[in-house]
């Protein structure tokens, strides 16, 4: 049976055996390849299904999913679904009842699903040579290929409730080696998006060929506390590493140094941080949660004031407040919390500008590694690279320095916000960030 199916009979068997429930079930198809030397290297077809239920009997909830959607197999996942209510901390939760919703899908190209393994073939072939023309310092492209998913789910519970979605998209990226003076250096750049017209040969090959030379001729840097700038490049999967401590439930386990620090100064008055799950700067639109609450733009941030943590129906209730509508689950998950679309807002300087606000500073555009990265404590400790900047002037590249610090303390010493962003289909859009002082050691 198809999921449609599957969660209606889902549904109907829970009927009477829950006083509620939730059914989530989705489907995901992709297809890709990679190229290497003028052959495909290999091709990957893929397919998953599966559908998870959330119980919950005499208050107590329970989990239970299957990747198998026969009747069979459907009517065990309830079974272990109830059994699991034996184990669980009750909650005090109302299941939402369906509001009217457009019934079209604003994450769904249908012109996409034309795309074939021939094209991408043709496109990543034709890819390959225009990376290598770019630069006589190219010597290798080990990672080249292209890839086109499409998914939709269904989300379900005992009112009645039932959404349809449907997504897809195709990416397309290219790593490439360059060597000077027995340096070797690796750049990549990944594109993604629906409209397969809007995928340009020479954007991919610039852009792998510009970020696997441009650190070439890298000198020393004087360690220390020092102005840092963080590219648009990097801002976003900086602040993406540190989302934990805005989530309710992290702050409900004492797994965040923000609880109870809402209406407190958190950070420079020049940064915010929205959750706009339908903002007109995201390609991906989000109009409901996993549980089926209607996705709300929160002002998580504003001005550097902590305002409002981000709920789901679990953690609102524990804290006496509304949902707002950022719970996240998948059919093989438990609930849980997460942003919908992060939305740091522009400032008024472009990245070049604020390179100006210092006498000197490290322009950082290249992140390695996060193990010594932890959203509990906030503490950070990465390799970075970048370019030296004197006067707003870029003087030469900086290779192989570790920045440490806090996340928090990094929050606080935000002095300017750039306004340009990397990648318009992120679901993280973050423009650069101009930090006061960061230790840097070398």
């Amino acid at each position: 049976m198809n999921i449609i199916e599957a969660v209606s009979y889902m549904c109907d068997l829970a009927k009477g055996q829950a006083e509620q429930f939730d059914v989530i079930a989705s489907t995901s198809h992709s297809e890709g390849l990679s190229v290497f030397q003028g052959k495909v290297q290999n091709t990957e077809i893929s397919d998953s299904v599966g559908l998870g239920v959330r119980v919950i009997k005499d208050g107590h909830p329970g989990y239970a999913h299957t990747e198998r959607l026969t009747k069979d197999a459907i009517a065990q996942t309830l079974k272990d679904a109830l059994c699991h209510t034996q184990w669980t901390e009750a909650i005090d939760i109302q299941l939402p009842s369906a509001v009217d919703i457009p019934e079209t899908y604003p994450n769904y190209n249908p012109a996409l699903e034309s795309l074939n393994l021939q094209q991408m073939k043709d496109f990543c072939i034709e890819l390959e040579k225009q990376t290598f023309a770019k630069s006589k310092e190219i010597e290798n492209i080990p990672y080249l290929g292209a890839d086109m998913n499409t998914a939709s789910s269904v989300i379900a519970n005992n009112t009645g409730l039932m959404y349809k979605g449907k997504s897809n998209y195709a990416a397309v990226g290219a790593g490439a080696v360059a060597s000077r003076d027995g340096v070797k250096k690796l750049g990549n750049y990944v594109k993604s998006g629906r409209d397969w017209n809007e995928f340009s040969l020479d954007e991919v090959a610039s852009k792998a060929a510009e970020y696997a030379t441009e650190l070439f001729g890298a000198k020393k840097i004087e360690g220390g506390k020092i102005p840092v700038v963080f590219s648009e490049r990097i801002s976003a999967r900086i602040l993406g590493m540190y989302t934990s401590p805005f989530i309710a439930e992290a702050m409900q386990k004492g797994q965040s140094r923000l609880a109870g620090k809402e209406g407190e100064k958190i950070a420079g008055e020049k940064f915010s941080i929205i959750n706009d799950p339908m903002g007109d700067m995201f390609v991906h639109k989000i109009r409901f949660d996993s549980e089926g609450c209607v996705a709300k733009r929160v002002e998580v941030v504003k001005d550097g004031v902590f305002t409002s943590a981000l709920y789901n129906l679990e953690t609102a209730a524990k804290a006496g407040c509304e949902t707002t509508g950022n719970g996240s689950r998948d059919f093989g998950s438990k609930m849980g919390t997460c942003f919908n679309n992060l939305l740091v807002p522009p400032g008024t300087m472009t990245t070049a500008e604020l390179l100006k606000l210092f006498p000197k500073c490290l322009l950082v555009v290249r992140l390695e590694g996060g193990s010594g990265c932890n959203s509990i404590s906030g503490e950070l400790s990465m390799g970075a690279h970048g370019f030296w900047c004197e006067n707003g002037v870029i003087q030469h590249p900086v290779d192989g320095v570790t920045l440490s610090g806090n996340i928090f303390d990094i929050f606080q010493n935000i002095v300017e916000v750039g306004n340009e962003y990397k990648d318009k289909f992120s679901s993280y859009q973050v423009p650069a960030l101009a930090i006061s002082e960061l230790s840097v050691s070398v």
